[in-house]
């Protein structure tokens, strides 16, 4: 290392350092941020069934931004969650799970998830 820098010139060492310390800029600009989610508590009546939760399941991951739904059968609850900016309204809501043949109950949003 020492040799290194006896042998490079101080304008290419500036020019090394600069290079290092904007590309360690560039990577943090670009690292993907966590963005805020709404979490929404869907109560569904009718599920009787794997199949009935599965079809809702399909259904619901159809509505912009969720990418999972985790069904409650037992309880009748759905559990999904989306960007803040992609917020389905509950008219939405009731209507994927409406179309799917079934009744909404109450459907709560939350920005924490739901335990």
């Amino acid at each position: 290392m020492k040799s290194f820098l006896k042998s490079t010139s101080p304008a290419n060492l500036l020019f090394v350092l600069l290079g290092l310390f904007f590309s360690i800029l560039s990577a943090n600009a670009q690292a993907p941020q966590d963005e805020q989610r709404v979490y929404i508590k869907i109560e569904i009546f009718g599920l009787a069934c794997p199949y009935c939760a599965y079809g809702m399941e399909q259904d619901l991951l159809q509505l912009a931004g969720v990418e999972e739904v985790d069904i409650q059968l037992k309880e009748g609850l759905a559990y999904i969650s989306t960007p803040v900016e992609q917020k389905p309204d509950k008219k939405e809501i009731a209507k994927v799970v409406e179309d799917g043949g079934f009744t909404v109950g109450k459907i709560e949003y939350s920005d924490k998830p739901f335990e």
